[in-house]
Parts: structure tokens; C-alpha cells; sequence
């Protein structure tokens, strides 16, 4: 932490209230004095209150300090007025910049401190999560014979953590058909935070759905038989993000294709002609393959449908009427159908 620098003539303004004496220190007969900074909580959330102390222990004839208590105010917020110590005589605190600067002195013949005393507690209100380091860069202790004195402080710090994640009181729920094609939506459910934002993500088999995160989706050929959730998201300023899983719908249907084909109004005996076939299924772009029989036999397989759509060149040997069947052999999830074509052959 960087030293802090402290208000230029505080100590001296201070020690001229100051009675004579000598310094009543005798390490050589007492224990070392020590200087800590402590907080009442290691770890709070957001919108908590922390109570933040600058103790001493083992000291001997303070009359007055001045201290700067180093904060981040972006994690931490002063509460105004909360600065106290349990020093009797007269205590000044103000916040400067992100230090709270303590000036403390006894009054009169008072008599001055000694053993173990808390030079300042303050409470301060967590607003941010994130780790907020306390310390003190600079703590000046100034004795009855007015000579100053700076120490060393052992700082701390404290945790804020997010509030607790809000919880389902009502569970989101999908709605619609399980059939591939259709579009099923879910409800955001109701949360126990109010005022909470919420984000979808569709789920196949427990698994995302890449791009499924809107509060509908429409069921492709690859959730057939497959298991379909979503997962709700709510979240919330400060907040853990809280989450629930809708209850699963496995597709079980098919959906349903049509067929159909363009042939000319009539063609010549053994010349070749072409059929243009289209496939149709509600919310699918159809995949797959087309097989041709003519007369009950198979003519032409495995030309391929790209995006509902099919180019198939034919001939008829015979004049006359013939009737050609065109079958759509779908992908996964989508139901086959076809089309019956008769032909005038001149």
C-alpha cells in the first residue's frame, strides 16, 4: 500500500495543548507496544456493515495521534459520524480522498494513555464485491513532553462477497408441442429477489443448445428423441446469479413433410426431361434423398435435397400414359412422403 500523506502541522497544532512531562516508557521493563488495524468481519456482502478498528496494545503515555486509515472507498463506504475510540479527550475525523484521518487529544492534565486502547473504530458499509485492503500508512503518537513519534501498523482487510443468489419460487415451465418444427417457449418463473433480469439457455439432453437463448425455440431434427430443457438465469445488481432448470420434454414427433413435383405437360419417348421436386415441412429446411419409380420400379436413387429442393433427369421409353412415383427418404425427425406424377409420352 502506498504511504499516505498526512495533514502537514496536525501533530504540531496538537502538541502545543500538550502538558510537559517525560515520555513513561521503559522497554526495557514492559512489553513492546503494538498497532493493528482488525475488522469485525473477514468476509461480508454487499450492503453489510463492517466495523473497522485501529488498536494498540502496551502502550504508554499517548496524549494525542494522528493516524490516516487507508480504505477503498469504491468496496467500502464511510458511514458518516460512526468514528469513535474509547480515549477519553477530543476526537476529529474527517474522510480524504480514500483515507479517514483521525486527530485525537486529551485535554488539560488529563492523564495520558496507556496499555491496551482502540485509537479509533468505525463502521463502514460494504457496496462493491470485491477485497478492500485496510491499512495505516502513518500512525504518530505524540507523548506528554510533546515529542511525536511515528509507528508501525499491521494492516487487514476484508471480503465482499455478492449478496446470496435469488432462488425459484416458481419454477419456469416450457409450453408447446414436442414435435420437431414446432416452437416451445419457456416462462421465466417468479424469483425470491424482485426486480431480477433473466437469460435463457435451451438445453438438449443437459446439454446447450448453441445460439438457443432467446424464451423460445423451435425443435430441429437433431432433438428428436432427445430430452429438452431450458436453463432460467436470474440475475440481479450485487447479486449471485440464481438458476432453474424447467422440467424436460423429450420430442417424440416427427414433422410432417410434403412432396411435390413439376414435370413438363408432356415429353418425348426416350428424350430426357427434368423434374424439379420440392419439399415441404413446417419449421425444417428438409434433408435427405430422392428415389424415382416408374411402372413399380426403381428408376433413380440418392439424388440429393438441399434446402427442400431437387433436380431429377428422367426418360420414358413407351409412348402413351405412365405414372411416376418420386419418394422423399427424409433425415432424422422428419416424416417421408411422395408424390404420384402422370405422364402424357408422345
Amino acid at each position: 500500500m502506498t504511504k499516505k500523506t498526512m495533514r502537514r502541522g496536525a501533530v504540531g497544532a496538537i502538541s502545543v495543548a500538550l502538558l510537559g512531562g517525560a515520555l513513561a516508557m521503559t522497554p526495557a521493563q514492559a512489553d513492546e507496544p503494538t498497532f493493528a488495524v482488525t475488522a469485525s468481519d473477514s468476509s461480508v456482502a454487499v450492503g453489510d456493515e463492517v466495523t473497522v478498528t485501529v488498536a494498540a496494545e502496551n502502550v504508554q503515555d499517548v496524549f494525542a495521534y494522528e493516524l490516516a486509515l487507508d480504505f477503498d472507498p469504491a468496496v467500502l463506504a464511510y458511514e458518516a459520524d460512526s468514528a469513535s475510540t474509547d480515549v477519553t479527550g477530543s476526537t476529529y475525523a474527517s474522510v480524504q480522498g480514500d483515507d479517514l484521518v483521525v486527530l485525537h487529544t486529551k485535554l488539560g492534565t488529563s492523564p495520558a494513555a496507556e496499555g491496551d486502547v482502540s485509537l479509533v473504530s468505525a463502521t463502514f458499509t460494504a457496496r462493491k464485491a470485491g477485497t478492500a485492503a485496510l491499512a495505516v500508512p502513518s500512525l504518530k503518537l505524540v507523548g506528554t513532553d510533546g515529542e511525536a513519534r511515528t509507528v508501525e501498523v499491521e494492516g487487514a482487510s476484508v471480503a465482499v462477497d455478492r449478496i446470496a443468489a435469488p432462488t425459484a419460487v416458481t419454477a419456469p415451465k416450457i409450453s408447446g408441442s414436442a414435435q420437431v418444427g414446432k416452437v416451445l417457449a419457456v416462462s421465466p418463473g417468479t424469483w425470491s429477489v424482485k426486480g431480477v433480469s433473466t437469460r435463457v439457455q435451451w438445453l438438449r439432453n443437459g446439454k446447450a443448445i448453441a445460439g438457443a437463448t432467446r424464451s423460445t425455440y423451435r425443435l430441429t431434427p437433431a432433438d428428436f428423441k432427445a430430452s429438452v430443457s431450458a436453463r432460467v438465469t436470474a440475475t440481479k445488481a450485487d447479486h449471485a446469479d440464481g438458476t432453474a432448470v424447467a422440467k424436460a420434454i423429450r420430442v417424440t414427433r416427427k414433422a410432417v413433410s410434403r412432396t411435390g413435383v413439376k414435370v413438363p405437360g408432356s415429353v418425348k419417348a426416350k428424350a430426357a426431361f427434368k423434374a424439379r421436386v420440392s419439399v415441404k415441412a413446417p419449421g425444417v429446411s428438409p434433408k435427405g434423398s430422392i428415389r424415382v419409380y416408374a411402372g413399380g420400379r426403381l428408376v433413380k436413387k440418392n439424388v440429393k435435397v438441399k434446402d427442400g429442393s431437387a433436380t431429377v433427369w428422367l426418360r420414358v421409353a413407351k409412348k402413351g400414359r405412365s405414372a411416376v412415383r418420386f419418394v422423399y427418404v427424409p433425415q432424422s425427425g422428419v416424416e417421408g412422403s411422395s408424390r404420384l406424377v402422370k405422364l402424357r409420352v408422345r
